[in-house]
């Protein structure tokens, strides 16, 4: 846990220089579920059947996706794995990650979990309290959706951490991963229910969607918090998580520990 109480204070720190950033952040954040919650305001008076929920409870999980970001997007960009990673590779410093006495996968690990703990502290629980008093996010339907939320909020994070730590070790092959990433992103935005809830797809991407893991980052601990899924299917969808986290961290070990094997450092 001290691996993880610095990075927590690293991020604290930075927040106190910059604290212009900070506040930008939290008015940004605010702007975005304005903007959703209108957008969303405007398809149901359109046709209220399109959307399949009521506008509340849509209003909700699309403000409250927004709110995630701040967990799983830090401000930081070189905290995310895959950055980081793909830093340390091009300028022939990832030798000074090996040096140290922690697994580079635990590193990062800490790292993005410190950024995404201060977020939670700082910048979710602000936005959040704004959201439900100003902009009409709901409350979860009882304290239990919202414990079960917090806990697959957890799994979502170490999930979408495997996902883009593997991304990372495609550094070590192509040096530059710009484009992948950016492919990958929209991937991932489309299918996870970010963006677009996955009742809205046609059924056989919806089929496709429940093969892959993106859709337990946003829409399992979304439909938590809203209440539209019943008791066992909460039970069902978070083990479905820790399956996927269960899967996914062990293998992106085991694709790091056959890159360090043949890993050269020359410097950049």
């Amino acid at each position: 846990m001290k691996i993880f109480a610095a990075f927590l204070k690293t991020e604290k720190r930075s927040a106190g220089l910059y604290r212009v950033d900070f506040l930008l952040k939290v008015l940004y954040s605010l702007v975005a579920m304005y903007g959703i919650r209108s957008l969303w305001a405007a398809l149901y008076a359109q046709d209220p059947a399109m959307v399949g929920r009521s506008l509340p409870s849509m209003i909700t999980y699309a403000m409250l996706a927004i709110v995630l970001d701040i967990i799983f997007y830090p401000s930081a960009l070189s905290t995310a794995p895959q950055n980081y990673i793909a830093w340390q590779v091009r300028t022939g410093r990832i030798d000074t990650d090996l040096l140290r006495p922690v697994d580079l996968q635990w590193q990062l690990l800490a790292r993005n979990g410190g950024a995404a703990l201060f977020g939670l502290l700082w910048l979710v629980l602000p936005v959040w309290l704004l959201g439900v008093l100003f902009l009409g996010m709901e409350l979860p339907p009882s304290f239990l959706h919202g414990v079960a939320f917090l806990v697959s909020t957890v799994f979502s994070f170490l999930i979408l951490f495997s996902l883009n730590f593997m991304l990372g070790m495609v550094c070590f092959a192509t040096t530059n991963i710009k484009q992948i990433t950016m492919a990958y992103s929209g991937v991932l935005r489309l299918l996870s229910g970010s963006l677009i809830p996955k009742w809205l797809y046609p059924q056989w991407m919806q089929t496709l969607i429940n093969l892959l893991p993106f859709r337990c980052i946003f829409e399992t601990p979304l439909n938590i918090y809203t209440g539209a899924v019943s008791n066992d299917e909460v039970v069902y969808s978070m083990l479905l998580q820790i399956l996927w986290v269960a899967a996914l961290l062990p293998m992106g070990k085991m694709i790091w520990l056959g890159v360090h094997r043949r890993l050269t450092v020359q410097g950049g």
